[in-house]
């Protein structure tokens, strides 16, 4: 259909080939999606971007762009926990042990994306139009930060047959609205498959306002993980100061893709 269309369109309307710029905005919905036990809130986001885009015929163009589009997600647990054996500070192998209530994790993100694709819309002053096409995105940052109402730390000796819960200095502590501090959030390239419609009005011969829903999909996971972590990690060298994983890394979540839409207002110059 599209090889049909492209040549009838190219048969119509000759050498007469025109290029378009435009500047668009869009949002509000963007977010982290993936698979989890637990609740996951979907934020919001914005894109802003350039798009070129070559027309083959009075109705039919392709278009390369570049856009930067914001991703936030928050993942909520009535309750965690975990163990795990570890050696402490004075070679004493032992259980490390962690439980937490009302845990949330903020994650945002930020990527440059490419988008490619076609755009078909009808002849006039006032148009319909329909674009598809795809986008690779790179993240540009990437930030988690964790809060919880609770959290109790503790050390299950076997050999002694005793769990300690203190001293805090050896990780071992009760702490409550205990929050972490903004961590790196390391993500992969995204492929996303992006779709467009709604109406395009012209304002003379060469300025146009589009405005439109928008749907952006990912295609692919953007966590690789080689196996799970635990969400607290306990730190031989400096005990007292304990390191915290994402949920993106555990095996509370897997599958993490990007998706983004809502309305796109473009302003276009011919």
């Amino acid at each position: 259909m599209i090889t049909v269309l492209l040549g009838t369109s190219l048969n119509s309307y000759g050498q007469d080939k025109k290029q378009e710029f435009s500047i668009a905005v869009g949002g509000p919905f963007s977010f982290l999606q993936y698979n989890t036990p637990g609740e996951i809130v979907n934020g919001n986001g914005f894109n802003a971007g350039l798009r070129y885009a070559y027309y083959l015929s009075e109705t039919i163009s392709i278009n390369l762009g570049v856009e930067y589009q914001t991703y936030r997600s928050t993942s909520k647990f009535g309750a965690i926990n975990g163990q795990y054996n570890a050696v402490d500070d004075e070679n004493e192998s032992f259980q490390f042990r962690y439980k937490g209530t009302n845990f949330r994790e903020d994650q945002k993100l930020g990527y440059v994306n490419i988008p490619i694709g076609i755009q078909f819309e009808t002849p006039g002053t006032t148009q319909l139009y329909l674009a598809a096409g795809a986008k690779v995105g790179f993240a540009t940052s990437g930030t988690y930060e964790t809060t919880m109402s609770n959290l109790t730390t503790s050390g299950y000796y076997p050999q002694y047959n005793v769990e300690l819960f203190s001293p805090a200095f050896a990780g071992f502590a009760s702490t409550n609205n205990f929050k972490t501090a903004k961590q790196d959030l390391k993500t992969e390239v995204a492929y996303s498959a992006t779709f467009e419609t709604g109406l395009k009005q012209s304002f003379g011969d060469r300025n146009s306002v589009y405005i439109g829903l928008y749907l952006d999909y990912g295609l692919n996971n953007i966590y690789d993980k080689t196996s799970d972590k635990n969400l607290v990690q306990y730190n031989a060298q400096q005990p007292v100061q304990l390191d915290y994983n994402t949920v993106l890394s555990s095996s509370y979540a897997n599958d993490v893709r990007l998706v983004s839409y809502g309305i796109k207002l473009r302003f276009a110059l011919r």
